[in-house]
């Protein structure tokens, strides 16, 4: 099938379910042409992964900030047969990136240099990862999967009021370089408005040639080469070396135990195994329900258990190529009664008994979540680091990441969230930044419960953990689950920050008589998520805090071809 017709094909309108018993699928993102192209994709036979890398590509078109071909992030993946993998696909240090790469005449640290322009760039790997997840668990041919981006590119997509004003936030910095200025902007100079049309023809390329290619297009080539060339130009250290060495890696998946569920989590570079499987074990026989949602005990309680094991993440985390410990050693069972013994709701932990801050991603990363009516499910955040990344645009159309950042450019310098990070996470060539992205599948009795994950640095720790404690502590359904006020504290700095509506009279009462400092703040977090209810339908959510799209898909997939046509790589 040529692409011109599966163009034409992937227009037919999707069919969206509210009360289908047994829907094929459902897609939860933040862009809901993205949600779209991923049930399109579901409707026509493929599975969660195909769905998931459709939705990938379609993001780097319609959610410029933070969908992306230049960045990088994690996907967790169950597949129907029970086989659960994560695949780490982030960014990683150029080979000639080094502990002095941001040094200064003097022996300080340029904190601008690692995050705008070309030198904040990590080799990317989302082309890399999307192409690795199609490859191992994919059912549709890979032209297929990337149409949905391309259509979307060529045609162009509406800009709303959200990326409008993202657009205008950044505009000054964005339109100091040419691609971004051609692709995002009037010919005043001014941002795209809401309302505008905006076509990308040059990504457009770079995805049509993707879709012939696959990675290829991403390993040596006119797009490597202009990209690299753009690179050393701006004072960037990329090499064609970079692609071509560039791999995507299959971690362990932590299986956490917990109630009646187990709850799969990513492994070092993310934080969320450790994180989660030191804080819900020693969650778990606290009298949380009996206390309440709203109670100043259960916050403090879950606070505690929060800014414990941050402690533990910033002083132990990184690639685990430069890992002094084993993360499993970090959850071993010892370990957690340990700090257990050390929880209490009713004190807090001084800050000088917990270590530095941890590093993370800004809100503009973003999450979406997938299932399959075999039973497979997709888990997958995805990042540029700031908005827009390093704010420069290859060639071919796409931001790059600012991932450097993410890394230790030196003992006790901060990042641009004011993070400070271990030696575990200092800059070597060909080694992934810690990360804090967490994406999470649930299972229940061998069959998937939940799907979920969020964007926010650091809070996406803390925001993942309460929706869980939401639905199966306080037994809140899927939408109040994900909608709860939330709150969020790590070890340093020694604050509490929490949404509005959180924290009531007696609560805010019961946390300052122990000494917390509390900080109200706007959000914390975008959950994109999927639950399953009791009657076995699926319930897709997207957060309240801003705008996504979530769906089901109740029109059954068409028969499969007696002969899948040959695709080429």
């Amino acid at each position: 099938m040529s692409l011109a017709a599966l163009l034409l094909v992937l227009l037919v309108p999707l069919q969206a379910d509210v009360a289908a018993p047994f829907p094929k699928g459902a897609a939860a993102s933040s862009e809901e042409q993205a949600t779209a192209a991923a049930c399109r994709v579901l409707a026509r036979g493929g599975n969660a992964v195909d769905a998931a890398v459709a939705l990938h590509f379609a993001l780097a078109v319609t959610y410029p900030a933070a969908g992306n071909l230049g960045g990088g992030g994690f996907m967790l993946v169950h597949l129907p047969n029970g086989e659960d993998a994560f695949l780490d696909f982030r960014e990683v240090a150029p080979l000639a990136a080094g502990p002095d790469l941001y040094r200064t005449a003097d022996g300080g640290v340029d904190p601008e240099a690692s995050r705008t322009g070309w030198k904040a760039v990590a080799v990317p790997g989302a082309v890399f990862g999307m192409a690795e997840a199609h490859r191992r668990w994919g059912r549709l041919p890979w032209p297929e999967v990337v149409a949905p981006a391309l259509r979307l590119a060529r045609e162009g997509f509406v800009v709303d009021e959200e990326e409008a004003a993202r657009l205008a936030a950044h505009a000054d910095v964005l339109r100091a370089d040419p691609v971004a200025r051609e692709t995002f902007f009037l010919p005043d100079g001014r941002p795209l408005p809401s309302g505008a049309r905006c076509r990308q023809p040059r990504l457009a390329a770079t995805l049509e040639r993707i879709a012939v290619e696959g990675e290829a297009a991403f390993r040596s080539g006119p797009l490597v080469e202009e990209l690299v060339a753009a690179s050393r130009a701006g004072g960037g250290v990329l090499s064609v070396e970079d692609f071509a060495a560039y791999r995507p890696e299959l971690r362990p998946v932590a299986r956490i135990p917990w109630r009646d569920v187990v709850v799969l989590a990513p492994t070092p570079p993310s934080s969320g195994a450790v994180f989660l499987g030191q804080v819900l074990p020693c969650l778990e026989d606290r009298p949380l329900r009996r206390w309440g949602w709203a109670d100043g005990r259960t916050v403090n309680l879950v606070g505690e258990a929060e800014a414990l094991a941050f402690a533990t993440r910033n002083r132990f985390l990184g690639d685990p190529a430069a890992m002094a410990v084993d993360w499993r050693d970090l959850v071993a069972p010892e370990r957690v009664e340990a700090l257990c013994r050390r929880l209490s709701e009713r004190r807090r932990t001084p800050p000088d008994a917990l270590v530095a801050p941890a590093p993370g991603e800004s809100l503009e990363t973003t999450h979406f979540s997938v299932v399959d009516g075999a039973g497979g499910a997709v888990s997958c955040t995805t990042t540029l680091n700031a908005a827009y990344g390093a704010k420069v645009m290859a060639p071919g159309g796409f931001f790059l990441n600012d991932e450097m950042d993410d890394f230790a450019a030196a003992p006790g310098a901060p990042n641009q969230f004011g993070l400070v990070q271990g030696e575990a996470n200092a800059v070597r060539a060909g080694m992934r930044p810690l990360s804090s992205m967490c994406p999470v599948v649930v299972l229940r009795d061998g069959e998937v419960d939940a799907v979920l994950g969020s964007p926010g640095g650091p809070t996406i720790l803390t925001t993942v953990l309460q929706v869980l404690l939401h639905r199966y502590v306080f037994r809140m359904d899927p939408r109040e689950s994900v909608a709860a006020p939330r709150f969020h504290r790590q070890d340093l700095p020694d604050v509490l920050r929490h949404e509005p509506e959180r924290l009531d009279g007696a609560a805010r009462d019961f946390l300052f008589a122990l000494g917390q400092p509390l900080e109200e703040v706007g959000r914390l977090g975008d959950v994109n998520a999927i639950f399953r209810t009791a009657s076995g339908r699926w319930t897709p959510v997207c957060d309240p805090r801003r705008s996504g799209a979530a769906w089901r898909v109740a029109n059954p997939p068409p028969a499969p071809r007696a002969a899948p046509e040959p695709v080429r790589r």
